[in-house]
């Protein structure tokens, strides 16, 4: 038997962790989950006073007020030596790390710290970061794991655990001596062959702010169950990992989808397991494959009967789909709007939907009875003043029950269509902030009550423009929250102090008093 420790960096989705954990333990190995700090929504005046991760994340909140979410204070020693005595109790073969690109930086920093307590223990990289940037990763740790790792992880354990040689694992680079060993990619995993995710406490570590929680469910979920049904996308967003993936790897094959049956069995015993009151299905597109929907529905309604929220997209929400999913539990859905201008949408982000399709869409979700969100990204570099203003006119049409957490600026990710685009055409962002900061606020005015004509009134006239505070008394002073925590969690306050939750307000001002809209 092999023993894995995962560490998990800044609290996330975590399931890249639990779906190895799963495998690992299926396979009769032994694992841990280690999470290891959480990001701060700091106000972006004052994160110079922070760390910041690779990529900085900013997010225009309420009152059009700009936070960075992924903010940091750096490993203390209290917080190393935590983790270096967790690592020594469980004693591991392997130590795993699960990336994204916007953590890089700190992974590297904290490899190094790490090997300096354990030299002989591997360390093994894997996550998007590595997925995408394999030959700058290989120089901070020991091997890769290129796209998914569950075969990869269990042959690795299999290997470690036998004293094999682990250098021709397909999917793995690994240092030997001097030289990388680069295997082939491994093939796309069979999901229904897949492990149910483990999240049970009794293998689950927390570390941040100096301390130290054993036994606990991942810190940032409260009550929420998170879950993928289908791996892929059948759509290409330049700005989308999963167009890169679809490049790197093929889009055929790409999408694929667990069988209810499957499903099902997770979530029934999820239910049985943790004190769980709601589902979040990240899909990338919840509503695709409308057949799948259809045996779906019932099933989850009978057998599992938890309020849910999903992804859908403009084309693919329709009416029928929209009935079977709120009666099987459906209270929230978020859909990707991202620019109202069409041509950002066609010429930029690779994402032609019809305006009107998005309204019609965003119109089927308020009459199905469903709480609506959707996403926008701002500050693009190939927007001027005319995109803000489609994108405002857009936004005045959509329905107003259509609500938003934020805005976030675009950020260019590496080897990503439309960071590429962005160099090829040498584009930089030409709106000035104080600008975009008017434009924000217009855009958070439409999802006001206020009558119509009124909204267009306040866009129309030059005194807003040249003084946008004036908008300021017809905007929330808090955005909407969902799924964040039910009003009766024991651990409510705490929950709300986390970063996810204060990047809907400003300065932290979120009402603790009052329920999350999905509670």
């Amino acid at each position: 038997m092999a023993r894995v420790a995962f560490v998990k960096l800044f609290t996330g989705l975590n399931l890249g962790v639990s779906q190895l954990s799963g495998e690992l333990q299926r396979a009769g190995h032994d694992s841990r989950i280690i999470y290891f700090k959480d990001f701060l929504v700091v106000p972006l005046e004052d994160a110079g006073r922070y760390e910041v991760s690779d990529y900085p994340g900013v997010a225009v909140s309420a009152r059009a007020k700009e936070f960075v979410w992924n903010a940091y204070r750096p490993v203390s020693d209290r917080e190393l030596e935590l983790l270096v005595d967790t690592l020594r109790e469980f004693d591991p073969h392997l130590i795993g790390f699960s990336l994204t690109a916007l953590v890089l930086k700190p992974a590297a920093e904290l490899t190094a710290r790490l090997k300096r307590h354990f030299p002989d223990v591997p360390i093994i990289w894997g996550g998007t970061g590595p997925t995408l940037e394999p030959d700058h990763c290989i120089q901070h740790t020991d091997m890769l794991c290129i796209n998914e790792g569950e075969q990869l992880i269990v042959e690795l354990a299999n290997r470690l655990d036998s004293g094999a040689d682990c250098s021709t694992i397909p999917g793995l680079w690994m240092k030997v001596g001097d030289q990388v060993v680069k295997n082939i990619p491994g093939p796309l995993v069979e999901l229904e062959q897949i492990a149910i995710p483990d999240f049970a406490p009794a293998r689950t570590v927390y570390i941040n702010d100096d301390r130290i929680r054993h036994n606990v469910y991942p810190p940032n979920l409260g009550r929420q169950y998170i879950i993928m049904t289908e791996r892929g996308c059948p759509f290409s967003c330049s700005f989308c990992i999963e167009s890169v993936y679809q490049d790197m790897f093929g889009k055929k094959n790409s999408l694929r989808r667990r069988s209810v049956d499957i499903v099902i069995q997770e979530l029934v015993e999820a239910k049985q397991q943790y004190d769980i009151s709601s589902v979040m299905f990240y899909d990338d597109v919840f509503t695709t494959h409308p057949k799948w929907l259809r045996e779906f529905a019932p099933r989850y309604k009978a057998e599992v009967g938890l309020p849910f929220w999903c992804y859908t997209y403009p084309t693919t929400t329709r009416k029928e789909d929209l009935d079977l999913l709120k009666d099987a539990g459906c209270v929230s859905m978020t859909m990707g709007i991202q620019s109202g201008s069409a041509e950002i949408l066609t010429e930029n982000f690779n994402r032609p939907v019809d305006q009107q399709r998005a309204i019609d869409a965003a119109q089927l979700i308020a009459d199905a009875g469903i709480e609506g969100f959707f996403d926008l990204i701002t500050k693009v570099q190939f927007e001027n003043e005319r995109h803000l203003r489609e994108t405002f006119d857009f936004l005045v049409d959509l329905p107003v029950a259509m609500k938003c957490v934020g805005f976030g600026n675009m950020t260019m990710f590496p080897n990503y269509g439309y960071t590429r685009q962005v160099e090829e055409q040498k584009a930089a962002v030409s709106v000035s902030d104080a600008i975009y900061s008017y434009y924000h606020k217009l855009y958070f005015l439409t999802r006001t009550s206020l009558p119509r004509f009124l909204v267009r009134a306040i866009g129309s006239l030059g005194v807003f423009r040249r003084y946008p505070a004036l908008i300021d008394p017809f905007l929330p002073k808090q955005l909407p929250a969902f799924f964040l925590v039910d009003k009766d969690d024991a651990r409510r306050s705490e929950i709300l102090d986390l970063g996810h939750a204060q990047a809907v307000v400003p300065g932290g001002e979120l009402d603790r008093g009052l329920p999350a809209s999905a509670a």
